[in-house]
């Protein structure tokens, strides 16, 4: 194929993959990337779309606004990576300041060596960015979760093969003196860039469709209010606890907010969602690495507590009646700062999963009869 069908291949390739990453962003909600990913790879198509003949003679403003085209969308990618991972993404500011700066530098190379200089500072400063990106991908492949572990590495692949071409391509140039005006005239770096145009949107929509899997699977089972386990992500845990080949005993501890319904009759609903927030935060701080916490009503809780002794469950609970009465959540109105209390009731251990809704009902009961006797406090089982 010839170098000019490439191009256009490529434009065509990455303009359409744009254009359709921008349309699924509209129908998104948070911080997808997709947008960001959208705009890297409509820029990207139109450096390609630029013909061969003209990106050679380019003169010194239009070819580093091509160049630095090029540069831009390597860091619309990245950034884009950073938003779908929901790290601390590169601002606009430094993106651009980034951009400014290769700009300077290219045209600064030109004007000191000529315009071969100009792919040599193009082709050094993709590599390095391809290979930034390509690590950024491969370090998410081993910190997130396995769902999203192969596309991630095969995005980190692609990119690698691109950081590696650019930097052998401009070795090979330069070793060779040849003429580097053209940021893509080798026909098998050519060849891998058409490659990896076709995977590249592909591989993102891919992992753009698990994230989605996995959101509508936590959906299922976290609470929208709280981010805490419902009572389906509770059965779920203890499933998963007690389907393991070794595991311990559980004590479930019920809890209910003191006198919550003051709350929302004296300061309103948007009040009582920031003491259930909280309360949910505080409970989940203090819990142990195994324990897990769910919330099951408007104002009721549930602990999953492992271990079969009574008296240390009786422990951690007091532990967290002091966390939740520890907190102040100030009112929005400025009039002051509301004080939570909640009253535990404790189950008796049990170590197989059909026990657990029996022990369920038994910490509902040992809670009421905390709620009977005033509130606040940790209440054992009846025997």
């Amino acid at each position: 194929m010839e170098s000019g069908t490439i191009a256009v291949v490529l434009a065509l390739t990455l303009a359409c993959t744009g254009g359709m990453f921008l349309v699924i962003a509209k129908q998104m909600q948070g911080r997808s990337g997709m947008a960001t990913f959208a705009l890297g790879l409509s820029l990207f198509g139109l450096v390609f779309a630029v013909p061969a003949p003209i990106d050679a003679a380019a003169g010194l403003v239009l070819g580093t606004l091509i160049d630095a085209a090029a540069v831009a969308a390597v860091l619309l990618l990245r950034r884009g990576l950073q938003r779908f991972m929901r790290e601390d993404e590169l601002s606009w500011r430094a993106l651009g300041l980034f951009v400014l700066g290769f700009g300077a530098v290219s045209v600064a190379a030109r004007l000191a060596f000529g315009d071969a200089a100009r792919g040599v500072v193009l082709l050094l400063v993709l590599a390095l960015l391809f290979g930034w990106l390509a690590y950024t991908a491969m370090r998410e492949a081993h910190r997130d979760s396995p769902l999203l572990r192969m596309p991630l590495l095969l995005l980190a692949a692609v990119l690698s093969a691109l950081a590696l071409l650019s930097l052998g391509n401009m070795v090979q140039k330069v070793s060779a003196g040849a003429d580097m005006t053209g940021a893509v005239s080798d026909p098998f770096y050519d060849a891998v860039l058409m490659l990896a145009a076709l995977l590249l949107g592909p591989t993102l929509l891919w992992m753009h469709s698990l994230q989605l899997t996995r959101q509508l699977a936590e959906l299922a089972t976290r609470d929208p209010l709280t981010r805490l386990l419902n009572e389906a992500g509770l059965d779920e845990a203890l499933r998963r606890h007690f389907a393991r080949r070794q595991h311990d005993p559980m004590t479930l501890m019920h809890i209910d907010v003191d006198r919550f319904e003051r709350v929302n009759r004296l300061h309103g609903e948007a009040a009582g969602d920031d003491v259930l927030r909280l309360i949910g935060v505080a409970l989940e701080s203090t819990l142990r690495a195994d324990d897990f916490v769910a919330r099951v009503g408007g104002e009721e809780f549930v602990v999953a507590s492992v271990g079969d002794d009574i008296e240390k469950a009786a422990i951690l609970g007091e532990r967290l009646r002091a966390a939740v009465a520890a907190l102040q959540t100030g009112l929005s109105d400025g009039s002051g700062h509301l004080r939570c209390a909640i009253t535990v009731g404790l189950s008796r251990p049990f170590a197989d999963l059909e026990r657990w809704r029996v022990a369920w009902d038994e910490a509902a009961v040992s809670m009421q009869a905390g709620k009977d006797a005033g509130g606040n406090c940790v209440v054992h089982p009846t025997n």
